[in-house]
């Protein structure tokens, strides 16, 4: 059931993407500071961002909104998203 749903949105998620940004120093800091709050002090360690693509981070950010919910935390807004994906993008 949940790899069903989580197929499902990675299909829904996958047609959408993050706005586009141009990260600046502010953006990154804010972005670690929330990947370091929601992500990285609860789940895991920052992952290797040169291991994806832009496009694929996408997808993993959306799949773990998905997986923030199922475990009662809020989502994310879409400019935190933005946030988040400006900091990985910036420890390439």
């Amino acid at each position: 059931m949940i790899k069903r749903l989580i197929t499902l949105m990675l299909i829904f998620y996958g047609c959408t993407t993050l706005a586009e940004t141009s990260a600046n120093d502010e953006s990154i800091k804010v972005g670690q500071q929330i990947f370091n709050t929601n992500c990285s002090n609860i789940c895991h360690q920052t992952p290797a961002a040169k291991r994806l693509k832009p496009k694929q981070w996408r997808i993993v950010l959306n799949t773990m909104q998905i997986r923030m919910q199922s475990i009662g935390m809020p989502k994310l807004t879409q400019q935190q998203l933005n946030q988040v994906f400006d900091y990985l993008q910036s420890e390439k």
